[in-house]
């Protein structure tokens, strides 16, 4: 049920998602390979997951905060040859992605040594990219139920919190400046409108591609890309975090779209407009996102930043 007095998730709530990230890390890594020309090696167990792992809200913010020590069991063939050991992570934490990997062996013969190498340069590597994904897995799976139900900030006059115009806003209705209000059949929650530019060194015609052609997004995205630049054709980035409908498309000029991330409130969509100006040695790209939750606000700007922007940059230079 949800909690009346949290109107618009301003006051602290938590939970305890230590079983999730057990059960969690057990199916993403269980099993995980990795290949070279004559050695493969895989984890063959989660032995044990320790620590804490909570999820928080705290003025209309959806924080993971975590700090675990993981050990996997381990084992790699090179031939006829087959080495066990374990792998133990002492810090997996929502502070940091630089992992320590502490790699043993039950074997110390010289025949082990590469296949312990490989698995501290190549299967720990592997281990790493799933590890990248808990933050935001954590909070798809677990944040929607932080939220509060709509028909629920009716219940009482004590539940406006002390945020001035927002919470008029939440009681309301209504929407004002750059903040609103959006409700789904599960969720009352505030908005914000988002507004970013950055400068890339191609032209306009060649960004407005690498923002919309299948093979193209795939550089960038590192993954397959189920997009396809025709108005009102949905699409579908990073394995499903991001999904959208084109609404609106002028090639070279201008990209309009529906946009969410998977941990938003089901069926919440925010409305993406990318103006693209052409300048005299490359193109100003401007965007203005409208609809996009209040406690999701930093996160959405730092992932537009580093997995938009800068991955096109790095990308194609």
């Amino acid at each position: 049920m949800a909690d009346w007095r949290n109107v618009g998730n301003w006051h602290w709530k938590e939970k305890n998602c230590l079983v999730w990230a057990k059960t969690y890390l057990e199916k993403q890594l269980t099993g995980l390979e990795a290949k070279g020309s004559d050695i493969s090696a895989k984890v063959t167990s989660v032995e044990s997951v320790t620590g804490d792992v909570d999820l928080n809200i705290r003025k209309g913010r959806l924080l993971a905060i975590y700090d675990v020590e993981l050990k996997l069991e381990w084992d790699a063939t090179k031939g006829d040859e087959k080495v066990t050991g374990k792998i133990t992570v002492p810090e997996v934490a929502h502070d940091t992605d630089a992992y320590v990997y502490e790699v043993t062996s039950t074997s110390t013969s010289t025949a082990a040594l590469p296949l312990k190498d490989f698995v501290r340069t190549q299967l720990t590597q592997a281990i790493g990219q799933k590890l990248g994904n808990f933050t935001e897995d954590l909070k798809k799976e677990n944040g929607s139920e932080m939220y509060i139900a709509g028909d629920s900030t009716k219940s009482s006059e004590a539940s406006t919190p002390a945020s001035g115009q927002i919470a008029k806003d939440f009681k309301e209705g209504k929407s004002g400046g750059t903040t609103g209000v959006a409700k789904t059949q599960n969720a009352t929650f505030g908005t914000v409108v988002v507004t970013q530019t950055s400068e890339f060194m191609c032209s306009a015609g060649d960004l407005y591609a690498t923002l919309t052609d299948p093979q193209r997004v795939a550089v960038w995205t590192r993954a397959q890309a189920d997009i396809k630049p025709e108005v009102n054709t949905k699409f579908r980035l990073f394995g499903g975090h991001i999904e959208g409908e084109f609404t609106a498309l002028v090639p070279g000029k201008r990209i309009e779209q529906t946009w969410r991330v998977a941990t938003w409130p089901a069926g919440h969509f925010s409305k993406a407009t990318i103006e693209l100006e052409q300048l005299s040695n490359s193109t100003r790209l401007s965007l203005k996102q409208t609809g996009v939750p209040l406690n999701e606000e930093d996160a959405t700007k730092a992932n537009w930043e580093r997995y938009y922007w800068n991955s096109i940059k790095g990308s194609f230079g």
